[in-house]
């Protein structure tokens, strides 16, 4: 099971001010996407995670930019057939992910040994033999139910008022979670592509997200008046430091791998190290290239929940949390 944030204490009609609003969404952006990576990771290297999910991406372009695949290919027992996806070479994978190509090959066949790809002259491909596995599909419905809890979150805050109406109409009572599977594989290549730009390397940038996680994750969804400074950021003194034992722990790294990035980050001043573990500050929060993540990453949220309205997603979840209230 991931770990995350504890379940949303949002209310429906809280005063909240524009910068709480934001503050509070992307605090639940990010636990979001780690989340998204601790499912995906299943026991392994965070890296080889990210790279499964984008050779799965690469794999399905063609059915992702088509309404009607994407209907046509929905549920859990439509899975694309193999000569549907488009194999995707070594060297686009390294520089997709911003990987050292050797690194990235290396990886690439590790995964082929554990049977999880398939490489060929034309590329790699993630086959329907892997894709239709219990395992796949048991964390793809993780993943859809960590959506659909992160849906209502930020719904709740309002963020996600007047998204486009559905285009085309899912059969209700089905569970498109493979639509679901390929929107949220689009929606977190793009958030760590952002981070990557902003923050360097992808092991630094997910040691930094998971420090900030675990730095507010015991308030909650929203900050008490009392816990926030005038910007709406959590104030230091109220930030749980974390210790790097607990986030190698979390992201599956060695705990040397661990430490050395942790350097790098304090170096750059974005990680401070405080009684009882590591913080990211306030200050390290308002500096641009973080402030240009969180509205980025604002920007690929909204997209990703504007496609799924388009595809009749949130329709169905709509319905189903009507049909839970009746019943209730």
């Amino acid at each position: 099971m991931a770990t995350g944030a504890p379940s949303s204490d949002i209310a429906a009609a809280a005063p909240f001010r524009p910068q709480d609003v934001a503050n509070a969404a992307h605090r639940a952006s990010v636990a979001f996407i780690l989340d998204l990576i601790q499912i995906g990771r299943d026991g392994r290297h965070p890296l080889d995670a990210l790279l499964l999910s984008t050779i799965v991406q690469a794999n399905v372009a063609p059915i992702s930019g088509r309404a009607d695949l994407q209907v046509a290919f929905a549920d859990a027992d439509a899975p694309p057939p193999d000569e549907m996806r488009r194999p995707v070479s070594v060297n686009a994978l390294a520089s997709s992910l911003r990987l050292p190509f050797e690194s990235v090959r290396r990886r690439v066949h590790g995964l082929q040994r554990s049977g999880l790809c398939r490489l060929s002259r034309d590329g790699v491909i993630v086959p329907t033999e892997i894709l239709t596995h219990p395992t796949y599909l048991a964390g793809a419905f993780q993943a859809y139910e960590r959506l659909r809890r992160l849906h209502g979150d930020l719904r709740r805050l309002g963020v996600l008022d007047d998204l486009p109406p559905p285009s085309v109409e899912l059969a209700r009572g089905l569970v498109p979670v493979r639509t679901v599977a390929r929107l949220v594989s689009d929606y977190m290549l793009r958030a760590m592509d952002v981070a990557h730009t902003e923050f360097g390397d992808m092991i630094s940038c997910l040691l930094l997200l998971e420090i900030f996680r675990a730095n507010t994750e015991h308030v909650g969804a929203t900050l008490a008046p009392e816990l926030a400074r005038e910007d709406g950021l959590l104030d230091d003194r109220h930030r749980r430091p974390v210790r790097q034992t607990e986030l190698a722990r979390r992201l599956g790294l060695p705990a040397e791998t661990a430490r050395r990035h942790l350097l790098a980050l304090q170096e750059l001043g974005y990680v401070e190290r405080r009684s009882g573990g590591l913080i990211v500050t306030a200050y390290a929060l308002g500096r641009p290239r973080v402030v240009r993540f969180a509205a980025e990453n604002a920007l690929h949220l909204r997209r990703m929940f504007a496609q799924l309205s388009q595809l009749g997603v949130l329709a169905i979840w709509d319905d189903y949390a009507a049909a839970q209230a009746a019943s209730a």
